[in-house]
């Protein structure tokens, strides 16, 4: 009994899959990267640089990722499924389009923030993604969540109380942020996909973030994965609040930048630079701050600077090949 029910129930899942054009395990991080993480988390991950030294995070650390872990793909086909009613229900959403979408993009502490939400003040033709549109990207749970707003705002109040309470007082002061405030997208491929270079305040490892940064280095198969889950989830938003604006972008993704161009040749690509002298005192104290809270350690400090500077070395020579040297997939320099 007891197996024909669970094959009734895999023909379903695997029908809609098929059915509504939904991609199997779409949250699921890279193989690659998954990897990588479970080696910081035994200690056994070494460092690729001979300036940054073998580094093995805090037992507190340790802890909280085997925890995370295990539940994170102990609740994977759960996870899949939430996804899927998206497809089944509003498989619509699909339709919208980021052709003419404008991402910004640069180095953390250099501006993005305060350009990305003065630009979204233009709410006639511009709209960007909402922090719980990013950690939750749910057309559902977005429904409900209008729902429970007209129905009594104070709901909605005390859900973003929560929220900014998980995230720590000393990270909101340096980087305030509100239910319906235009916020960064690039937590979504950190939180889900293990991908970009917002993993440094998520996983307390200098190489693990390396690897996580690079995203135009991953495997073909993991990039069109990233992509995919990106660009879904994007296209809610416009779904669900666009009413035929553009979609507006801020991240600090460099290396997804020509991925992004690759698939998206009429969106536009807007930098900022800033001194990394300028901007290291900032950035440090947001991510060890964002670590001790959402990693239970921060990274040791020694390590960190050294870690940073290395990250700095990455990313602006991606900057530089994408915004100077017009290297990219698809896409001319007159976009950028």
């Amino acid at each position: 009994m007891w197996t024909a029910l669970c094959i009734v129930a895999f023909t379903v899942w695997y029908g809609l899959h098929i059915a509504y054009n939904s991609p199997f395990f779409l949250a699921a991080p890279p193989t690659c990267l998954l990897w990588k993480r479970l080696q910081a988390i035994a200690g056994t991950l070494k460092s690729s640089s001979p300036e940054v030294p073998d580094y093995k995070m805090p037992k507190e650390s340790v802890k909280f990722w085997i925890f995370k872990t295990i539940l994170f793909y102990g609740t994977m086909l759960i996870i899949d499924i939430l996804f899927l009613i998206d497809d089944v229900f509003y498989g619509d959403y699909q339709k919208c389009s980021l052709d003419d979408a404008v991402f910004i993009v640069g180095g953390f502490r250099t501006g993005t923030t305060n350009l990305h939400r003065a630009i979204h003040l233009d709410e006639e033709r511009f709209v960007s993604p909402r922090f719980h549109e990013i950690i939750m990207p749910y057309l559902w749970m977005g429904k409900i969540f209008d729902w429970l707003e007209k129905r009594d705002p104070k709901t909605i109040k005390n859900i973003e109380a929560k929220l900014q309470d998980a995230i720590g007082k000393d990270t909101m002061a340096r980087h305030p942020m509100s239910w319906h405030g235009a916020e960064e997208d690039d937590l979504l491929l950190a939180s889900w996909n293990f991908a970009g270079w917002y993993v440094c305040v998520l996983f307390a490892h200098p190489e693990a973030i390396i690897h996580s940064g690079l995203q135009d280095q991953l495997p073909e198969s993991a990039q069109k994965k990233m992509f995919e889950l990106y660009k879904r989830s994007l296209q809610k938003v416009l779904y669900r609040r666009g009413n035929g604006r553009a979609l507006l972008s801020k991240n600090h993704m460099i290396n997804f930048m020509p991925i992004l161009a690759k698939e998206l040749p009429n969106a536009k690509f807007v930098d900022i630079v800033r001194h990394p002298k300028d901007a290291y005192l900032s950035w440090y104290g947001l991510s060890q701050s964002a670590l001790s809270v959402l990693s239970r350690a921060p990274i040791q400090k020694e390590v960190a600077v050294s870690a940073h500077l290395r990250f700095w070395d990455y990313f602006t020579k991606a900057e530089t090949d994408f915004f100077i040297e017009g290297k990219g997939y698809g896409s001319t320099k007159d976009n950028r």
